[in-house]
């Protein structure tokens, strides 16, 4: 199995497919315009050949993350090609609750577990160094969710029991996975555990995570973009299944893994530490210095960021401190 020719032919189609479908929504080209959401549903066919590779290259229990993340797949389409029947065939709007929100609230707990699967099979992860970075990290995009997306829902009284319990819960659980993109990436750089599979990963979740909340921002504020981003839907699930295709990281040449955290080492250290204080700044300028301190959430990360930088400038002090000691004991040397 010449896997390398076939993931490059996966990329290659895929690029195909997301120019055609741009063309297709700037020309208004009928019938595939008015047709969008089945044409959509060829994004999601492209996936299939790759996951059905991951499924064969991985064995035992390795083979675990990947049988859920296939299912996380398939629930999507099924979800995708619900909505086609009934908008684009039958010409019925969708209203919550639907069978298409059945299969999308599958596919958010399928993927929920093979994160776990997942992350129970990598090791060494230390988070000793990076808790607090996490922890910041984490509860500024938690409450921006709920500043910017749950709470308007919660106000409006046109968003039914359900519709407010899907929302909800595709929220808590994007956050639930943004921790585990974190913890992947953060906890394994010490151990020089960086691979093409885990970065892949890493941004997969990304996608995934951004992909869900901006669709619900659209619906939110009522933004009209959701044509233009059309084409990106099934982005993160393409990429779950390009992962798939590479080998666990205990396969991974030793030479390859070293290589890959020397380039990646340096940016990524950067974005784990200054990641805090965008969001930080993010929120002062989003909500104004008066409206974080009224709000409990932007309050303790505003603190927290505040003892990190103070923990910082204290860990600089000591090490340009014990570094010269250390220089006059090496030149005393005889």
């Amino acid at each position: 199995m010449d896997i390398p020719r076939q993931r490059k032919n996966a990329i290659t189609a895929y690029l195909v497919y997301v120019a055609v479908f741009y063309i297709i929504i700037q020309g208004n080209i009928e019938p595939f315009f008015s047709y969008a959401s089945t044409f959509g549903l060829i994004g999601h066919l492209l996936t299939f050949p790759l996951y059905w590779i991951g499924l064969k290259i991985h064995t035992g229990e390795k083979q675990w993350p990947w049988v859920w993340f296939t299912a996380t797949g398939a629930f999507y389409f099924l979800g995708d090609f619900s909505w086609a029947c009934y908008e684009d065939w039958l010409n019925i709007p969708m209203e919550s609750p639907s069978i298409c929100d059945v299969f999308y609230l599958l596919n958010s707990y399928t993927c929920c577990c093979a994160f776990i699967c997942y992350i129970r099979q990598t090791k060494e992860l230390r988070l000793g160094t990076t808790f607090l970075d996490i922890l910041i990290s984490v509860l500024a995009i938690g409450s921006l969710l709920f500043h910017f997306i749950i709470s308007p829902l919660i106000n409006n009284p046109s968003v039914g029991l359900f519709q407010m319990f899907f929302h909800a819960n595709m929220s808590v659980i994007d956050l639930a996975l943004f921790t585990g993109i974190l913890t992947i990436i953060w906890g394994t750089e010490q151990s020089q555990f960086y691979t093409k599979r885990t970065l892949l990963l890493g941004l997969s979740f990304f996608l995934c995570c951004f992909v869900e909340q901006l669709s619900l921002a659209i619906e939110v504020y009522e933004l009209p973009i959701a044509l233009f981003f059309e084409p990106l839907w099934t982005i993160p699930f393409w990429f779950f299944a390009l992962t798939a295709t590479y080998p666990d990281e205990d396969e991974t040449d030793e030479e390859e893994r070293a290589a890959i955290h020397r380039t990646w080492r340096k940016p990524l250290q950067a974005l784990r530490v200054g990641l805090p204080y965008l969001l930080a700044a993010f929120i002062l300028i989003s909500v104004g210095p008066d409206g974080a301190s009224k709000n409990t959430a932007f309050s303790l990360v505003l603190f927290l960021t505040s003892i990190q930088a103070l923990l910082t400038i204290l860990r600089y002090a000591r090490n340009k401190r014990t570094n010269p000691a250390n220089n006059n004991s090496q030149t005393a040397k005889p």
